[in-house]
């Protein structure tokens, strides 16, 4: 076990030695924070494995999920002790745990009822005490929250209609082996038919680019007023190549939130470095092996 650090000494008065984590700054507004952690925090690229823990395999049955404690991350980045944090795409509940985790309130709405229901149980095995869970459309729920009551939005949104569509066009072979019919995208688990909701899979009406904005703009028109001013956006949103064709999700997601005035203020990429790597376009054309998503930073001014 490490030494304990000395206290430093002649600290300024709005100075306070947290020992090995630095010195917080009283007039810290954002987070809580020492400066040597703001440092790491700040970072543009995020590399972060995604650790088999919260009952991995139980929420692995969402193809959307994202590690809780990357959630902690991002929640203990732009909130303090005890603030409020909101997810309309709550899932199996990424964010939810990640505010458990990092000592925050949290609200999630989700459509599927069968990711609620794992999310719930998750805690229960975790002995966890369960965030606020509505199920629903977040359309119809958010203007039901209180206004200006939230301190961070921190979502992960569905993916167009990707969750859908075959992840490759042609039949995949290793070199010696037999070939394989094409493959489903890694999301076909994101939000299928199940006996609890059957037709959750088409409730949004999502068919395309312009019907995907279109949701995400009456939900993140719809979180607004939800957001206390200078309430920070973390989204992720991973780009999609198919069809032949690279999609960039991203841009399209950031031109709509600031079209509803939302400010941007980074683009942070999580590199996670426990992603398999694929075999695309071998021989015939460059195709991306995708290991990255991007986090878009905005904030409610």
């Amino acid at each position: 076990m490490a030494a304990p650090s000395k206290p430093r000494d002649h600290l300024a008065p709005h100075h306070i030695d947290m020992g090995d984590r630095g010195i917080y700054h009283t007039g810290n507004r954002l987070n809580d924070l020492t400066g040597k952690e703001w440092v790491f925090s700040t970072r543009s690229v995020i590399n972060k494995s995604f650790p088999p823990s919260f009952q991995f395999e139980l929420r692995s049955r969402h193809g959307g999920q994202k590690p809780p404690e990357l959630c902690a991350d991002l929640v203990r980045t732009f909130t303090k002790a005890g603030a409020k944090v909101l997810d309309p795409f709550a899932g199996v509940g990424g964010t939810l745990l990640g505010a458990t985790l990092a000592g925050r309130y949290a609200t999630g709405i989700e459509l599927n009822p069968a990711w609620v229901h794992i999310y719930n149980e998750v805690c229960r095995l975790e002995n966890l005490e369960p965030q606020r869970i509505l199920t629903g459309d977040s359309r119809t729920l958010l203007p039901t929250l209180e206004e200006g009551a939230f301190d961070l939005l921190l979502t992960d949104v569905p993916y167009w209609d990707m969750d859908r569509r075959r992840r490759s066009t042609g039949t995949f072979k290793r070199a010696g082996g037999q070939a394989t019919e094409r493959r489903r995208s890694k999301l076909s688990t994101f939000n299928p038919e199940t006996p609890d909701a059957p037709a959750a899979a088409a409730t949004s009406g999502i068919t395309g680019l312009d019907d995907w904005l279109a949701l995400l703009g009456d939900v993140f028109t719809a979180a607004r007023p939800l957001l206390k001013h200078r309430a920070y956006l973390a989204v992720f949103i991973g780009d999609m190549y198919h069809s032949g064709r690279y999609h960039p999700l991203s841009a399209h997601l950031t031109g709509l939130l600031d079209s509803l005035g939302y400010t941007m203020k980074a683009n942070l990429i999580w590199y996670d470095v426990s992603k398999k790597l694929n075999v695309y376009g071998y021989r015939y054309e460059f195709i991306p092996s995708m290991t990255h998503q991007n986090i878009l930073i905005f904030r409610n001014e």
